[in-house]
């Protein structure tokens, strides 16, 4: 927290975590707690998400009448999740206002009871935390990243008088409501443009998008070949057709003037690619090839294009060549199926694989086909003519079956340029729109951080200084270890854990003492006769180690994990 170590107002103090609220980390999850004798539902890091909690999903375990006090969530508790395999995800946080009645918290979460701060400026504080990665760095660990209770417990928190934490409370959720509202706005934007390009490959694939040419045609009075005639020279050329005489008649839409409705098998050759085998990955011709990684939504990405082995036969077979069209075979979802781009001649003698199909145009023009294909994925009509359990494939075949719109050559040409510049403007607000909605995830933390500084509202004199009101109040109250029954021992306990503590607690001066060298945290916990399986151990450990540290022991290392501790030196 940079900004909140610099000089804060006056009246502002900058104090600890520990010093505003009362910080405990929850109780251990195991089998032996889980037998219906005090069912209790409990909250997990999981249930903590960037938009708040997540309630959908808890978990119940048993807690007894006894650790009910103690780990019992109550309204204006602040939570973080204390552990993620992402330092950044470190420390969400939300405030709990009693959704659930007599609901407890499990050792992924650290709570902080309120004591000299507003629960709603904490957690204004503790997502400035977040997202200014002053969690993400105290965070440590191998694979999960841990917060860890006394690590929160530690950090600088800073504190404004407590009537300039409400007026900050108001003025944060009075812009929050304002950025809302400005997202919301702007995503109904961004799904307009989206639309909008649905609605131009519509009318570009429908006939409604230029002026028919067959109309253009007689009025320059000029030759005019329809699709039809197109489409039978091209069979003359090939001297074969996938599919031959067309019923035009038994196809689902009706062709505008001049128009054929074929199939994308008639208009171009449809070709699945080579599979890989490990046979094929090392030979005399390894050579570059595509694969479905290589198409996303956003065209093609080349950043990592594999190599196997293709003999010269095989690359004449399955060598791309300029104007083909490559689209994903096969996807987890029906929605990705048939993802297409332009092949423009990236990478000289590339070759593809059989998770991706390669279309070449015959009777289309390659830009006019690729606005067919994106049609079909838009569409749905990839999606719909997909199958698979699990992995949806689209099918060399199926896509070879699907009827294709083709229009004449010169107004193919013509819906071409038409649609070019319109989904150019298109996707030129879609990013004007990306921008600004970027830009509000910025403003937000800006926010944050201006309130955390004193920056947002005014400071006035007659407030209670910080420093006065932690006075006035104290340290939090500590919450004390409980001492389980024995009936409730029984049933929450396996028998092997029972232990019996001693009848008063030594302080860790005490055992550094009697073991009259410096131990490491780990020792230091084993020799004070804690409990490690125990969460309350483990938090009451913590709570007398920040007691006595500085007072009757001292670090003896700078170790940043498991330093060791010593008797502090008198003099």
């Amino acid at each position: 927290m940079s900004e909140t170590n610099a000089a804060v107002p006056d009246g502002w103090a900058i104090t600890t975590v520990a010093r505003v609220g009362a910080v405990r980390l929850g109780r251990q999850r195991s089998p032996d707690r889980i037998t219906g004798k005090f069912a209790t539902k409990y909250i997990r890091a999981a249930n903590i998400t960037a938009a708040g909690l997540d309630l959908s999903d808890v978990l119940e375990m048993d807690f007894s009448p006894t650790e009910r006090e103690t780990f019992r969530l109550l309204p204006g508790d602040v939570l973080l999740a204390e552990a993620s395999g992402s330092a950044d995800q470190v420390g969400r946080a939300a405030i709990w206002q009693g959704e659930i009645p007599t609901c407890c918290f499990q050792n992924t979460i650290i709570r902080v009871r309120p004591h000299a701060v507003l629960a709603e400026y904490a957690l204004i504080v503790f997502r400035y935390m977040a997202e200014s990665g002053a969690f993400a760095e105290a965070a440590r660990g191998v694979g999960i990243q841990h917060l860890g209770a006394s690590r929160l417990a530690g950090m600088p928190f800073p504190l404004p008088p407590m009537a300039e934490q409400q007026r900050i409370v108001d003025e944060v959720g009075r812009r929050l409501t304002e950025l809302a509202a400005a997202r919301e706005a702007l995503e109904s934007a961004l799904t307009r443009t989206i639309e909008q390009d649905r609605l131009i490959l519509e009318a570009a694939v429908t006939g409604t998008l230029v002026e028919p040419e067959a109309t253009l045609s007689v009025r320059e009075g000029r030759p005019f070949e329809p699709a039809t005639a197109l489409l039978s020279r091209v069979q003359a050329d090939q001297d074969r057709s996938l599919f031959s005489n067309i019923d035009q008649d038994s196809l689902e839409i009706t062709a505008p003037p001049g128009w054929a409705f074929s199939y994308v098998g008639e208009v171009g050759e449809v070709r699945l690619g080579r599979q890989r085998a490990p046979k094929f990955e090392r030979g005399e011709n390894p050579t570059p090839y595509l694969r479905a990684a290589n198409i996303t939504a956003d065209g093609l990405n080349l950043t990592d294009v594999l190599q196997m082995d293709f003999t010269a036969d095989e690359r004449r077979v399955y060598e791309l060549q300029v104007g083909d069209i490559v689209m994903t075979e096969a996807s987890g979802s029906s929605a990705h199926v048939g993802r297409s781009a332009l092949w423009q001649g990236e990478i000289a003698g590339c070759c593809f694989q059989n998770t991706v199909i390669r279309f070449r145009p015959r009777a289309s023009s390659p830009d006019y086909a690729f606005l067919v294909f994106r049609h079909m994925a838009g569409s749905g009509i990839f999606a719909g003519a997909a199958r698979g359990v699990g992995i949806q494939h689209l099918g060399a075949s199926r896509l070879a079956s699907l009827e294709f719109p083709l229009p004449p050559s010169a107004e193919q040409d013509r819906i071409v340029e038409e649609a070019k510049a319109r989904l150019d403007a298109s996707h030129d607000q879609r990013g004007v729109v990306q921008a600004s909605l970027a830009r509000l995830v910025d403003m937000q933390r800006e926010l944050s951080a201006a309130a955390v500084a004193g920056r947002l509202v005014p400071q006035r004199h007659g407030d209670e200084p910080a420093e006065k009101l932690l006075e006035r109040l104290g340290p939090p109250p500590e919450l004390s270890r409980p001492l389980l029954t024995a009936k409730e021992n029984v049933v929450t306990k396996s028998p092997r854990r029972v232990r019996q503590k001693p009848q008063s607690v030594r302080t860790l001066s005490e055992v550094l003492a009697e073991a009259n060298r410096p131990l490491s945290m780990p020792e230091l916990f084993v020799a004070a006769d804690y409990d490690r399986d125990s969460a309350s151990d483990v938090e009451q450990f913590y709570i007398q180690l920040r007691n006595e540290l500085g007072r009757t022991i001292e670090a003896a290392d700078d170790a940043p994990e498991n330093a060791q501790v010593e008797l502090r030196n008198a003099s």
